[in-house]
């Protein structure tokens, strides 16, 4: 295959291959990385080789169909929508997406490759087939996922360039103003690399704008608008703006001891085993049929109840 770049501007070779191709980054990578690909002619082993005006682009697909070495595993699935390109999932807390360096199986990706079997889902990836986007295992809510590599470059160039609108809901402590933003960039933490922090040598620009949906004398029950999608964004925002989210096992520690908290809400909150954040909302234009869509999940039912003990135990008194 050959192409000219005619972009007046310069762009990485893996982008611009992924998209003429219409295949997924990482099998472009491979690509180059195996000698595939040519630039003017002269083999290029980089995938981040910035083309300019002009150049002259050939690769040589070599694709192999490749099983997934993950084991479908049943499991349950919430679905909230689902048609031939993608589907949405309710993911529930303690869910881990996919397979990490803390948890090789029974993650909702082997769910999916278990309910999605007869499909071309599994040869999207060994690791992450059609993960376009993630959630914190603490973190419930709307997760998308692409049923075909067309699809999964699609939606990853979206999220990429932010034309899906995400809301998120959460319970914070303290009480919060009627609205505003939140614009602190954010990077590896420079003493807990565990950590994302404002505190950092490479920090990358993080947008939040949000709005108090209801706000009572110690929390506030609010929802979060990201602009921008950094790991661990909203909890590192709210945290060092001294709202840290209820739960959060590592931006809102010491906060279940304060004297002023009545105590039915301290001792549910120190049986609570995950965050209150609670991604509410994709709103975008289809891939494929390019139609609006708007998925939601309904709020889970820990959630709601603390919101029911609030407005007992903590209600606002102005």
């Amino acid at each position: 295959m050959k192409l000219n770049y005619s972009s007046t501007t310069t762009t990485r070779l893996d982008s611009f291959l992924s998209e003429k191709a219409e295949k997924s980054r990482s099998f472009i990578q491979e690509q180059i990385k195996n000698g595939k690909v040519s630039v003017n002619e002269t083999l290029c082993l980089k995938s981040s080789h910035r083309l300019k005006p002009q150049d002259s682009v050939s690769i040589e697909l070599t694709e192999e169909i490749i099983p997934s070495y993950l084991t479908p595993t049943p499991g349950s699935l919430d679905i909230l929508f689902e048609d031939e390109f993608l589907l949405a999932i309710n993911k529930s807390a303690g869910v881990i997406v996919h397979p990490g360096a803390g948890q090789k199986e029974n993650t909702l990706v082997h769910h999916l490759l278990h309910y999605l079997k007869t499909s071309e889902f599994s040869t999207l990836s060994q690791e992450r087939p059609g993960i376009v986007h993630r959630l914190d295992q603490g973190t419930t809510g709307v997760l998308l996922v692409a049923k075909t590599e067309k699809t999964q470059i699609l939606l990853s160039e979206m999220f990429k360039n932010r034309s899906i609108k995400k809301s998120y809901q959460a319970i914070t402590w303290g009480r919060m103003n009627l609205s505003g933003t939140m614009n602190s960039a954010i990077g590896r933490d420079r003493r807990d690399r565990k950590k994302m922090s404002s505190r950092t040598q490479k920090a990358r620009p993080a947008i939040t704008q949000w709005r108090s949906l209801d706000r009572f004398r110690h929390f506030t029950h609010v929802a979060l608008f990201p602009h921008t999608g950094r790991t661990h964004q909203l909890r590192v925002h709210l945290s060092e703006n001294h709202f840290p989210i209820v739960g959060d096992p590592t931006y809102g520690r010491g906060r279940t001891k304060g004297s002023l908290i009545p105590q039915e809400l301290t001792h549910w909150i120190s049986l609570l085993d995950h965050t209150l954040l609670h991604a509410y909302s994709l709103e975008f234009t289809h891939p494929k049929t390019e139609k609006p869509l708007t998925i939601s999940a309904p709020l889970p039912v820990d959630f709601s109840i603390f919101l029911k003990l609030l407005k007992d135990y903590d209600p606002c008194l102005d």
